[in-house]
């Protein structure tokens, strides 16, 4: 009842369009779903990236090791996306996540069975960037991740001690060491070996990278992760 309060005072918005979603249950408009450049065949097994060949298993930038086991990407980051995922950081729009999570839970239900997860963990943002944002997108998408797939989430045990500059328009390898000693884990608990990582987008996966070795470090088995873009605009 007090969902369909808020809802009538507070209509849920369309991420693409940015009007109010008429149809009941749609968090995203069903003719703007059909805009979404949802990642397709041929992708990378690894990381879920798109790929051009259909001889290749891999991307260029997983032909070599990768600390996490496997991912996935739920749209090509896109002008379109990359419009969106700005809307979310930097104007507040917090709101238009959980339809790309419930998205991401359907099209991945069957890649999170099978990989055997016992949590979900945010990538999480430096405490001045938080305080200055005011949330951290990824937790908002663990958490609602947390909910359509029962998974519970952990959030202060993969934590961000190093304010690093914006990985935008680094090289490859300045990229890998802007995020050195960036990561740490506090207290992770025994039983906790299979988990899943979230982010907002995955380009390089130095982010991803980084965060999957402090984990295995500190006792984890396998990582895995989930992000809504993947990719890079041309």
């Amino acid at each position: 009842m007090f969902k369909n309060i808020v809802d009538i005072i507070y209509p849920r918005r369309c991420p693409v369009c940015e009007e109010i979603v008429n149809e009941k249950g749609h968090l995203i408009c069903k003719t703007c779903i059909k805009k979404l450049s949802f990642v397709k065949e041929p992708y990378c097994i690894k990381c879920g990236k798109e790929i051009i060949s259909e001889d290749s298993a891999y991307c260029d930038e997983c032909n070599s090791d990768r600390e996490f086991e496997a991912g996935r990407g739920l749209c090509n980051y896109t002008d379109e996306m990359r419009h969106i995922i700005l809307k979310i950081k930097y104007d507040n729009k917090r709101e238009y996540i959980e339809g790309f999570a419930k998205l991401m839970a359907i099209r991945y239900e069957k890649f999170i069975k099978v990989s055997n997860i016992d949590c979900i963990m945010p990538v999480p943002l430096h405490s001045s960037r938080k305080r200055m944002r005011g949330f951290n997108q990824s937790d908002i998408l663990a958490k609602n991740l947390s909910k359509y797939l029962d998974i519970p989430v952990l959030h202060d045990c993969l934590c961000r001690v190093k304010k690093t500059i914006d990985q935008k328009g680094l090289s490859r390898t300045e990229r890998l060491h802007n995020l050195d000693n960036a990561f740490i884990v506090r207290d992770l608990p025994s039983n906790i070996k299979n988990i899943l990582i979230v982010d907002d987008v995955y380009t390089t996966g130095t982010t991803i990278e980084k965060c999957a070795k402090v984990l295995k470090d500190s006792g984890a088995n396998k990582i895995y992760f989930l992000t809504i873009c993947t990719g890079s605009i041309s």
